[in-house]
């Protein structure tokens, strides 16, 4: 069974992508360089002033990066293994407002609204259910590739980069955010990295990629009004060769 089918995480999901900072952390004290992570995992890690042609979104779960992709890419693909994340991102692509719950603790919840931004281009955008180690043979050839906090979460990391290269176009860019929590229940135990997670990724993709960037980016999942998961993940940027 899928987890991230719940509407408990649905929920929490929306919170992430689309809930203000007042609305995820109303504490003056709380760690405000956290937030907003699916729209800076693009803005921070790539030009948003250059237009660039077709970009893939995997692991899109509910949307928001794609609309922030749509501002500067012709046509944006967004795929996430989850049904209803992407029922939730199409709906907010048509234009609706959903209507979601906020935890706060025990039954205690408020209710909020989660909205398209505003200067996204929704008729760029295409969101499909997927998995991304096994796309279509049609999911190819883009100039930018956004897999945010997915590596992670992969049965087999190595399937996916192997697929990586024919996904981009040649000088394609690719952005990779992962926490590098690596789990028994997403990815047994001998799939997981010999050594540090970027020294494995690098030596992966050495032969087509170039590496551009490699930095921190903290992120915020609020769980209840009271208890937050604050993460570090590890940005990279890569040039296909």
């Amino acid at each position: 069974m899928n987890p991230y089918e719940s509407q408990q995480l649905l929920d929490q999901y929306l919170l992430f992508h689309y809930g203000s900072p007042e609305e995820i952390l109303p504490y003056s004290c709380g760690p405000v360089s956290a937030l907003d992570f699916p729209r800076r995992s693009v803005v921070e890690n790539i030009d948003c002033a250059v237009s660039r042609g077709r970009a893939l979104d995997l692991g899109c779960a509910v949307g928001r990066a794609s609309f922030e992709l749509s501002r500067f890419c012709g046509e944006v693909v967004g795929i996430d293994f989850s049904e209803q994340f992407i029922a939730a991102a199409e709906r907010l692509r048509q234009g609706e407002e959903l209507v979601y719950q906020r935890l706060e603790e025990g039954a205690i919840a408020t209710e909020l609204i989660a909205r398209m931004p505003g200067d996204a281009n929704p008729e760029r955008i295409r969101f499909e259910v997927g998995d991304a180690l096994d796309l279509g043979e049609n999911i190819k050839g883009f100039d930018v590739v956004h897999a945010a906090n997915l590596l992670c979460r992969l049965p087999e990391p190595k399937k996916f980069f192997m697929r990586l290269p024919s996904l981009l176009a040649s000088d394609g860019l690719l952005i990779l955010t992962t926490p590098c929590t690596w789990l028994g229940e997403f990815t047994r135990p001998e799939n997981w990295p010999e050594g540090s997670t970027h020294e494995w990724l690098a030596g992966c993709l050495a032969e087509d990629f170039n590496q551009l960037t490699l930095k921190d980016m903290p992120f915020l999942i609020r769980e209840h009004a009271r208890k937050y998961q604050w993460s570090m993940a590890q940005a990279s940027v890569w040039q296909r060769i």
